[in-house]
């Protein structure tokens, strides 16, 4: 995947903890941040959205969701993905490359 490349994900088992998606709904963001878990036989998967900074529960029936190329990997993220990645009791603020709105293609 190069720099601006997005890739439409159809399925729950396309992802994986750490995975930098956007999610959205009728062509307007909802969600955008690292998936934390993913329950694929339900179609359902965490995210961490760092636009409003809370964990999400995102049903991949209801939105269109798409990976997008990792952010610089921030310290603090390793506090909320399942498998650890990060260092443990660092915190940092979150990117501001999360903060910046992309167009559905």
């Amino acid at each position: 995947m190069g720099i601006g490349d997005r890739v439409v994900i159809g399925s729950c088992y396309e992802l994986g903890s750490g995975d930098a998606v956007e999610a959205f709904h009728e062509n307007m963001l909802v969600y955008r941040g690292p998936v934390t878990d993913v329950v694929p036989d339900r179609g359902l998967f965490w995210i961490l959205d760092t636009l409003t900074g809370g964990r999400r529960l995102v049903d991949m029936s209801e939105l269109e969701v798409v990976r997008i190329p990792s952010p610089i990997v921030e310290p603090w993220l390793g506090l909320f993905l399942r498998k650890g990645h990060g260092s443990a009791g660092v915190h940092s603020r979150p990117s501001c490359n999360w903060r910046e709105v992309s167009a559905l293609p």
